[in-house]
């Protein structure tokens, strides 16, 4: 588990919230493992830098991964600023990106499901086989176009959200749910006297160059 995220869950220990975000947790930690794997075995990447997909698109999300979100924003970042971005909703694209971060997401070790698969991960098709598409912005000349897995072993995008729908099913655009969540984490940070609390993300480099912007 990645310290920061670890630091988070801790934080909530014996709630509700805390179990669930531990769970969310295990479910990235074993997302970015095979996830990573099958990236290097296939030649899978984003150009460095990219983050076209955030620019377009404000993803899908559900409360769990949302609370995830609004805890870093809350106790890692302490950054009003985002707080009244995301409060502000009607967004046309991701209100955590950044475009002056070379890295762009502004919550990177909390990313949901869907930031960390977009792009690097196959699809489930209606015959249990998976196919793998390369995003249409990205352009790298040794990175496979597609590919095709008759295997039903072969991990998907619809596996994992499986997993984490086990938590919390409901979805919701990121900026609605953060900015819901963002009142449910103030009250139960509230509540066990961590409000104000200040966990240092002292991750050597915890908004490294997206996989997936």
């Amino acid at each position: 588990m990645e310290k920061i995220r670890e630091k988070i869950t801790q934080a909530f220990e014996g709630t509700v919230m805390g179990e669930n975000l531990k769970r969310l947790s295990q479910i990235y930690d074993e997302t970015d493992e095979e996830c990573g794997e099958f990236c290097r075995r296939y030649n899978v990447h984003c150009t460095e830098g990219c983050g076209t997909c955030c620019e377009n698109f404000v993803p899908d999300i559900t409360p769990v991964e949302a609370e995830f979100v609004a805890a870093y924003i809350l106790l890692v970042k302490n950054d009003l600023t985002l707080i009244n971005r995301i409060q502000a909703q009607g967004h046309t694209f991701c209100p955590l990106y950044d475009r002056e971060n070379p890295h762009h997401c502004q919550v990177y070790p909390v990313r949901p499901l869907v930031c960390r698969l977009f792009g690097q991960c196959p699809s489930r098709m209606k015959d249990g086989s998976a196919d793998f598409r390369r995003c249409r912005f990205e352009g790298g000349k040794n990175m496979p176009s597609y590919l095709h897995f008759d295997s039903p072993d072969v991990k998907t995008m619809d596996d994992y959200g499986i997993r984490v729908h086990e938590i919390s099913s409901d979805v919701s655009n990121l900026d609605e749910a953060v900015a819901r969540a963002l009142g449910t984490v103030f009250l139960t940070s509230s509540y066990l006297g961590i409000l104000g609390v200040h966990l240092d993300d002292d991750t050597p480099n915890p908004t490294p160059s997206p996989q997936a912007s």
